[in-house]
């Protein structure tokens, strides 16, 4: 019996046009490598300079997130509608992401010399930020085709693979944690440039309709763009609190293994994320009378149904073979495989709600924000200064509770949209 054409048929069916699978396979490598870095990292440098990595690359993590602004997320339609149908380049697009890379940038660099105290971090986080949010912008408007090479190729593939060889050949010479952050500032800026000239290259647009024109900035979506960061804002920033607040109440080990704990957390969080972020133009409605519950129930089948046997085999991998797993990769801290089987039950957790939740926040219906909001930083603000009011609190349950609160706050109020919409 020949084989052979039905695996060719069920390829072509259910994972060519898959996109949230393609996603998938695609920032598995890019993170993949990271973890390899990471464990290369926790072995090469001392405890204290893998902390002041640990807290260097989350600051840059949130201010890119905050930087951005949610940019991608509430011109995604409308860059879709020109690229796609009217083949050009919205120009306020280009206003609005130019002044909002200024207006984050400045602040950044008042919040990173607080953060560091360091004059050479400072101006590496500096030049950094606006690269890495030009990569997130990109990165998500050329998906508008339905097309995800340029996407997965700029953030997955191109971008972690100069990180890691600047890495290593520069560790080889220079034993010091400033040798990794000139690796950072370069690979993101050769990504970045890269990006804008095959972004460009795809969509035939001309450099010409880059232009920035003040009467097209939108003080409207810069606003709404500032309520959606603030509401996705919470896991940013509590990833960035986790290690710089750590570090006061528990000092440096805490931060180290922390930051690796976060590394398999983020396994659970990439493969939701990319599924979701695949299929971000199939579960966003094109127009508002599309939005209902059945367009919900149809859209979070689609990502369970491509994310879900992921999430199982890894679950079941971290559980069985945890131990192996951190004596390979991370040997000075094998101790903490029990914590590791916490985190991966509080990965299942993170890839249950959040497809709910991005499919309300892509389309723009998420109408009890501003409760949501309120409630969900006020809880924050308590776990992070709890240690201060309990002493001897305990540290790995710290770092969990942070972990998993806000997801399922979230989620509450994510199936609260739900059973409102008709």
């Amino acid at each position: 019996m020949n084989l052979q054409p039905k695996i060719k048929t069920t390829f072509l069916k259910h994972v060519s046009k898959n996109l949230g699978l393609i996603n998938l396979f695609g920032k598995s490598f890019g993170r993949l490598l990271y973890l390899a870095l990471v464990a290369y990292f926790s072995y090469k440098l001392s405890i204290k300079h893998f902390a002041e990595f640990a807290i260097f690359w989350s600051s840059l993590r949130m201010f890119a997130f905050y930087g951005t602004n949610n940019i991608n997320i509430i011109y995604f339609n409308k860059v879709r509608h020109e690229l796609i149908e009217n083949k050009k380049w919205p120009l306020e697009i280009s206003t609005n992401v130019v002044l909002t890379i200024t207006f984050f940038s400045l602040l950044t660099t008042f919040v990173s010399f607080f953060i560091f105290q360091n004059t050479t971090t400072s101006l590496i986080m500096i030049g950094c930020l606006p690269f890495f949010i030009i990569i997130r912008i990109i990165v998500e408007f050329s998906k508008a085709d339905n097309n995800l090479f340029l996407s997965i190729f700029i953030d997955d593939f191109l971008f972690y693979v100069l990180f890691f060889l600047l890495s290593i050949i520069g560790l080889l010479y220079f034993n010091d944690i400033k040798t990794i952050l000139y690796a950072l500032l370069a690979s993101s800026f050769f990504t970045a440039l890269t990006g804008v000239f095959l972004f460009a290259k795809k969509f035939n647009i001309n450099i010409k309709h880059y232009k920035i024109k003040l009467s097209l900035f939108s003080f409207k979506d810069f606003k709404l763009g500032i309520s959606y960061t603030i509401l996705r804002g919470n896991e940013v920033l509590s990833n960035f609190a986790v290690r710089y607040l750590g570090q006061i109440y528990f000092g440096d080990l805490f931060v180290a293994y922390a930051h690796i704990m976060y590394q398999f957390y983020n396994i659970f969080s990439l493969l939701t994320m990319a599924v979701v972020s695949g299929f971000q133009s199939k579960i966003t409605a094109k127009a508002s009378k599309e939005f209902n519950k059945f367009f919900i129930k149809k859209s979070y089948m689609r990502i369970v149904k491509t994310i879900f046997p992921f999430i199982f085999l890894l679950l079941i991998v971290l559980v069985l073979f945890g131990n192996q797993i951190l004596l390979l990769l991370f040997p000075k801290f094998v101790m903490y495989h029990d914590l590791l089987i916490k985190v991966a039950f509080a990965g299942l957790l993170f890839a249950v709600l959040q497809p709910l939740i991005f499919i309300l926040v892509y389309n723009n219906r998420f109408i009890n924000i501003t409760k949501l909001n309120t409630f969900q930083y006020i809880v924050m603000i308590l776990l992070f200064g709890t240690p201060l009011i309990f002493a001897n609190f305990n540290d790995q349950l710290w770092f969990l509770l942070i972990m998993i609160s806000i997801v399922i706050i979230q989620g509450f109020f994510a199936s609260l949209n739900y059973f409102k919409t008709k």
